[in-house]
């Protein structure tokens, strides 16, 4: 019988199994001992004694307004275990573990081909306006400028099960001149370079593509295209 329960260390390695056999992709082990330990994170597994059959992993971020937000980041469940509506009860077991966390929403980025997913979220309570964001990605990039942070924009290092990055949010909002928009990516690069992360990524609506300086859409790659998904909490 699966049932669902906190992560601990000894499951480290059958998490990286899920990993690779849903996305071929390996694990930070270092990242995931720490979500296990930090209570401002959620890792819960479904597990049938010692084998892993899927897990979620959520955490929490505060925006620029100091709104406390709780990120559904991942969840994956092997394909043999498919079938068995698991992901939809880790989603609403890790939005269970917000709750003591005083959020306002909890949220989740899903590819907008991902329809399996897509009917996860909804069937543990969440929508989306079906708006489509393009997710932009920029590498690394030392500056020996001061770092400096542009109004409006928030910049928030992520390290998730699958990478270290830092997230950029605002960097369309109303106001923010061309040159503000350049700094916040400039500053973000330079931070990556300085902490040894992998790249610095925006989620930007496609209808507001046309707001982003042109050279700094030129100079990013897109890595997919994704609707959020939100929860309401409190």
């Amino acid at each position: 019988m699966t049932n669902l329960r906190k992560a601990a260390s000894t499951d480290i390695k059958e998490i990286a199994t899920v990993v690779y056999d849903v996305w071929a992709q390996d694990i930070l082990t270092d990242i995931c001992e720490a979500q296990i330990k930090d209570d401002t994170c959620a890792l819960w597994v479904a597990a049938d004694k010692d084998d892993i059959a899927g897990f979620v992993s959520a955490f929490l971020t505060t925006g620029k307004d100091g709104d406390r937000r709780w990120e559904v980041d991942l969840v994956a469940v092997k394909r043999a275990s498919q079938g068995q509506h698991l992901g939809q009860k880790l989603v609403m077991k890790a939005c269970q573990a917000a709750t003591i966390h005083n959020v306002s929403v909890a949220r989740a980025i899903v590819r907008v081909n991902n329809i399996a997913s897509q009917k996860t979220f909804e069937n543990a309570g969440f929508t989306t306006d079906w708006r489509i964001h393009k997710l932009l990605l920029w590498t690394p990039d030392p500056s020996d400028n001061p770092i400096a942070y542009a109004r409006n924009v928030t910049l928030l290092l992520m390290d998730t099960l699958t990478y270290r990055g830092l997230w950029i949010e605002g960097l369309t909002s109303e106001g923010l001149t061309i040159e503000e928009q350049r700094q916040a990516v400039k500053t973000a690069r330079s931070m990556i370079a300085r902490d040894g992360r992998l790249n610095t990524g925006a989620l930007i609506p496609v209808d507001e593509e046309h707001l982003l300086a042109t050279d700094l859409r030129e100079t990013a790659s897109v890595h997919g295209e994704y609707y959020w998904f939100v929860k309401p909490m409190g």
